[in-house]
């Protein structure tokens, strides 16, 4: 599949974790044409990481984002992004080594299909090695909405356009929600497509009650404009897009 893909990480403060990352993209067997890093004003050596990063590959890209909010330090990336597909990974975690060829040969299966996502395996130690959890890690694999697993079609974000910057949290679940609102063609895959770290340091490891907040919103927001539209069937779940277990591996 000749289709230029367009990663973008964003990242503050996670300077240690951006060489596994980075690793796991170039180790797909569908090549990448740009990485854009997005660094939101990082404290730690990020930047020094970066620079070290983008010296030894060229598709990579730093852009800096004076917001911390990761809505808008995705939208920066977003808006530079030459890509005709659009695929995330956070600083932290990592991509299986098949996840790309998967995802793009589906999209290429099926035309009408906007978005692939897939199974995610939390984990919190990794073999790096392998690029993988550990022996000894604990692992947990489930669908749950996160964009590192998913890849998108560039005109996913022209129809619904980008992240809400008011929402610090569950912007993922925003975005996922509009685009199912707009009947846009989604399939999930019975395939782990990210490796999520679990650790002490992450956004979501952190204690804040904006958490619940902004997922009611979320929430709220995609009831009030199913409701403007006329439409009072609730979504389906998710889990009603995973594909059948005969496609299963």
């Amino acid at each position: 599949m000749n289709t230029r893909v367009s990663v973008i990480i964003p990242n503050l403060d996670m300077g240690r974790f951006l060489p596994d990352a980075l690793a796991s993209i170039a180790r797909q067997a569908v090549p990448v044409d740009e990485i854009f890093i997005v660094d939101a004003g990082s404290g730690d050596d990020s930047l020094a990481v970066i620079a070290g990063l983008a010296a030894a590959d060229p598709r990579v890209r730093l852009l800096r984002s004076e917001a911390k909010n990761p809505s808008a330090v995705r939208n920066r990336a977003l808006a530079a992004a030459t890509g005709e597909v659009i695929a995330f990974l956070d600083a932290d975690d990592l991509w299986p080594a098949d996840k790309l060829a998967r995802q793009l040969a589906r999209l290429e299966a099926e035309p009408a299909v906007s978005v692939v996502s897939g199974f995610v395996q939390y984990f919190d130690r990794l073999d790096r090695e392998r690029l993988a959890p550990a022996a000894d890690s604990r692992v947990e694999t489930l669908f749950h909405v996160h964009l590192g697993a998913a890849v998108f079609r560039r005109s996913v974000f022209d129809a619904v356009g980008g992240f809400d910057e008011t929402l610090r949290y569950s912007e993922d679940v925003d975005l996922l929600l509009r685009i199912r609102e707009e009947d846009i063609p989604m399939t999930i895959l019975r395939a782990r497509t990210l490796y999520y770290r679990r650790h002490d340091d992450s956004l979501m490891a952190q204690s804040d009650p904006a958490k619940e907040r902004d997922f009611k919103r979320t929430l709220a927001g995609s009831l009030m404009r199913r409701r403007r539209k006329g439409v009072v069937t609730p979504l389906a779940p998710f889990e009603t897009l995973i594909e059948p277990e005969s496609h299963a591996d």
